[in-house]
């Protein structure tokens, strides 16, 4: 079914009914529901890995010598995230043998990734990369877990998507920016803090400290794999209720018990942190002794986890898979992969052949452009490829239509000619916000402030703070229309960057730095909550890995292009210009929030599979009485 656009004479949006205005009590309520939980765990999944490529692998490189032009070359292994859209497709299309049929599709491939996650950080811990003749495996296994974390990013957006009606998707929204962000804080300042404990600084390498601290990170990935074997299939309908229920009921009460310690303590902890830094006093809040107890708890508490996962496995409920696929047979498949595998494999080549082509430079800018029309070329080269294999017959014609073409028709289709006013608004809405943090750390080191600042200050105060914007975000986006709470998204996000002007004026201040942070983080976070809400609302849920790789690929590929000018700019003026520039940039944003919101439906996704069967058995009665009014 399509989705179309109630208009006037005069071309505008006809006036949808409105839900029922929720509470503040019915707001914080729905955070209940287990599906909550569910997410809230996902979304760790997808922020740890990043980080383990992105920020400690660097530090990693860096302690053990090597050379920060290799080091940058590690950077690469995060390129899956950009081009997840390409494969995306195969999510949907391609069953896992024996562990679909068993799991569902979209648990079964969380399993699989989750999996070549912990694998990846496995090989990577295995190698030590002072030794540069084995430098390759440590790329390997980064590039393994770039493409494993890209892949689930993919199945957990489809997951989530699936998992209950639009109504409930800020809440899901919320509750997953707030897991990513906590991954991230585990990975990046836990990471560290594990890598000193166990023996390595800059002054003293520790191959045995860093090996031991990826170790420990595979194993904290087995708490995500336990939440996918927990949960159910959004999918499916479950033929041994009484089975999921206890699985659902004891994955509830194990996260209460690794939830509630660290909160009770972990708030605290913040404050007393927060406060000594601001004030240069040394207050405790947090006794110190508690500290060796809780790091025992918790090894107690994760040492739980493969036991649990266990009984996880054997308690599975037999379920009937209600996805529909778009292969008909085993050869279909294997077709399928092996375009994919050659069109990739004609990638790499031609990315290596054109860097022995393409000049070098050694103006930053010219290399970038360079870089780019290399990346971009590259790019073409395999989807010129991919189309030459379908035409000579490789693959089936329909089945490579459904596969990749269909997905894309679908949203013209749902929108029309405006489907192009939703994708510029798509690929615009986070540029505030994502070019001016392109540089944010080279702002604050030319302010005066220095590394332990600077992390105390971002890592781990403006993290909490974007985990604060989210969690308010959701509670708005369940009071008020989703475009209403876009467009204060795209507000607080662009003039919070005024704040930084203000900053120059008072460098080396902490307080006016702590101030700066606290705000553009609690807007940064506010912003990305309704931004993953809108997107989930745009996804179609006969399509919704594809779309939703697609639409989060386009949201950062314009403002990553012009944040690869930041340096130039503010080169060229000053940082004062640069961040009043990032505010301008920001406000046609709003102009197009205002046309999508007059002249277009948001939502509307077909429920292709019926009500929400998985959760009303399981009593989660949310997801039935939250259906709109045309489904009941």
């Amino acid at each position: 079914m399509s989705v179309s656009t109630p208009t006037h004479k005069d071309g505008s949006k006809s006036e949808l009914t409105a839900p029922p205005k929720k509470s503040w009590i019915d707001s914080l309520r729905a955070f209940k529901d287990l599906r909550v939980l569910i997410m809230f765990f996902l979304g760790f999944a997808a922020g740890l890995p990043i980080m383990l490529i992105f920020s400690s692998l660097g530090l990693w490189l860096n302690e053990a010598g090597v050379d920060l032009s290799i080091i940058t070359m590690f950077s690469w292994a995060g390129l899956g995230y950009a081009f997840k859209f390409i494969w995306a497709p195969l999510i949907d299309a391609i069953p896992v043998p024996i562990l679909t049929k068993w799991l569902g599709r979209r648990r079964a491939w969380m399993v699989v990734a989750q999996l070549l996650i912990i694998l990846a950080i496995y090989l990577m811990a295995s190698v030590n990369p002072a030794e540069l003749n084995v430098l390759h495996l440590m790329a390997a296994g980064s590039v393994l877990l770039g493409f494993s974390a890209a892949t689930q990013d993919i199945v957990i957006d489809a997951y989530r998507i699936e998992l209950a009606p639009p109504e409930m998707q800020p809440v899901l929204s919320s509750i997953y920016v707030t897991g990513y962000r906590i991954g991230m804080i585990v990975a990046g300042a836990g990471s560290l803090y594990l890598a000193v404990y166990f023996g390595s600084t800059e002054n003293a390498y520790s191959y045995e400290a860093w090996r031991n601290t990826y170790y420990v990170m595979a194993v904290i990935m087995t708490l995500p794999l336990l939440t996918t074997f927990a949960g159910y299939e959004p999918t499916a309908e479950i033929l041994q209720v009484k089975k999921q229920q206890l699985n659902l009921k004891l994955f509830s009460i194990y996260s209460a018990i690794l939830l509630v310690p660290g909160t009770v303590i972990g708030l605290p902890y913040l404050v007393e942190t927060l406060y000594n830094r601001l004030s240069g006093s040394s207050i405790v809040i947090v006794p110190e002794a508690l500290y060796p107890i809780l790091n025992n708890y918790y090894a107690v508490t994760i040492g739980i986890a493969p036991f649990l996962l266990l009984f996880f496995l054997i308690n599975q409920p037999k379920i009937i898979n209600k996805a529909p696929t778009v292969t008909e047979s085993k050869n279909d498949y294997l077709r399928l992969v092996l375009v994919f595998v050659l069109s990739v494999a004609i990638f790499i080549t031609g990315f290596n052949l054109l860097g022995k082509v393409l000049p070098e430079f050694e103006d930053a800018l010219a290399a970038f452009l360079i870089a780019t029309v290399r990346l971009l070329a590259s790019l073409g080269l395999a989807i010129i490829s991919g189309l030459l294999l379908v035409k000579v017959g490789l693959v089936k014609k329909e089945v490579a239509m459904a596969t990749w073409i269909n997905p894309i028709l679908d949203f013209f289709r749902r929108y029309g000619k405006k489907a192009l006013l939703l994708l510029a608004l798509i690929g615009l809405y986070r540029i505030s916000d994502i070019v001016a943090g392109v540089i944010s750390n080279v702002f604050y080191q030319e302010m005066g402030f220095d590394k332990t600042q600077i992390a105390d200050a971002v890592k781990l105060v403006g993290v909490i703070m974007a985990i604060v914007g989210g969690f308010l975000g959701g509670m708005l986006a369940q009071r008020m229309r989703i475009m209403q709470v876009m467009m204060l998204g795209a507000i607080l996000a662009s003039s919070t960057n005024l704040l930084f002007i203000l900053l120059t004026y008072h460098q080396g201040s902490v307080e006016y730095m702590y101030f700066a942070v606290i705000v553009d983080n609690l807007a940064s976070g506010f912003a990305s909550m309704v931004f993953i809400a809108f997107l989930s609302a745009l996804t179609s849920i006969k399509f919704t890995a594809v779309q939703y790789a697609i639409f989060s690929s386009i949201m950062t590929l314009i403002p990553k292009v012009i944040g690869g000018y930041s340096g130039s700019i503010v080169e060229a003026t000053s940082w004062p210009f640069f961040f009043t520039f990032t505010f301008v940039i920001g406000i046609p944003i709003l102009v197009l929030i205002y046309l999508v919101d007059k002249y277009i439906v948001i939502g509307g996704n077909d429920d292709i599979y019926g009500d929400d069967v998985a959760a009303s058995q399981l009593g989660i009665d949310d997801a039935v009485n939250t259906q709109p009014e045309s489904k009941k």
